[in-house]
């Protein structure tokens, strides 16, 4: 299960927010920076200021594993060895993996446009894989019930943001934001 679309930052906040208000939540980096511990992230104030733009960094790609407890099932931290010769001296990062982990992916590249991704596995695509991977153990480990329920509530929602964005967009494609004052926005 999977979705794309371009939003808002105040859309963005909206998934946000919606990632945190269905219960108890781990959420990370999916990958670490270079040579570094993964961050997590405890409560969507301090995933929003990470996912800030900022367009001084270089990064304008941002990943983040959603882990929800009660689906039980194999979640991991992997260390991955880097060649220091290919990576400007950097030896390792951290990967998070795990069957049934919701996926979060923002393109900042466009800004102030969000390209938003939210991808799960579905349970018969890993058992497909389950001999190709079987580090992440098996995947009958996990309730692909409330994994199909929580990834799709915010599937959903990113639908729903994206088709408002789509048909609110300013006349330079980028979702258009409501006025401060609350009103519909001047025209010029």
């Amino acid at each position: 299960m999977q979705t794309t679309q371009r939003i808002s930052i105040r859309q963005l906040h909206e998934i946000v927010g919606a990632i945190f208000d269905q219960g108890d939540v781990i959420v990370k980096e999916a990958d670490s920076a270079f040579d570094c511990p993964t961050r997590s992230f405890v409560n969507a104030a301090e995933l929003i200021d990470h996912l800030t733009h900022r367009p001084e960094e270089k990064s304008s790609f941002s990943s983040y594993a959603i882990y929800y407890p009660e689906a039980k099932g194999h979640v991991y931290e992997k260390r991955i060895t880097l060649k220091p010769e290919s990576c400007n001296g950097h030896t390792f990062r951290f990967s998070q993996e795990g069957w049934g982990l919701v996926h979060l992916q923002c393109d900042f590249r466009n800004y102030p446009t969000i390209v938003c991704r939210i991808a799960v596995n579905s349970a018969e695509r890993a058992r497909n894989w389950y001999d190709t991977c079987p580090e992440y153990k098996n995947p009958r480990l996990w309730d692909w019930d409330i994994i199909s329920k929580k990834a799709g509530q915010l599937v959903r929602l990113l639908r729903k943001c994206g088709k408002h964005a789509a048909h609110h967009a300013s006349p330079d494609g980028s979702p258009a934001e409501p006025s401060i004052s609350g009103g519909p926005p001047s025209v010029s």
